[in-house]
């Protein structure tokens, strides 16, 4: 009886053992994703932000050309 408690100890360790290292490389993995997507992610918020930032310079330089055309004409 004593011997089949140390295997089942022994078997519940092993396991334990198992399942706890598969787990912290799982975990790893999943701590990676998350980094790169977290890193895309920004990234293409900086790219979403600048397009923007270009796009409203562009449309307030192109709406102060319009402007100085239109005091011009009335020259």
């Amino acid at each position: 009886m004593k011997i089949l408690l140390e295997i089942l100890g022994i078997l519940s360790m092993l396991t334990i053992m198992f399942v706890a290292i598969w787990g912290f490389i799982v975990a790893k993995q999943t701590y990676a994703q998350m980094k790169y997507q977290n890193y895309l992610l920004e990234k293409l918020t900086q790219n979403i932000y600048m397009l923007v930032q270009n796009n409203v310079s562009i449309s307030c330089n192109g709406s102060k050309k319009t402007n100085e055309i239109h005091d011009d004409s009335n020259l």
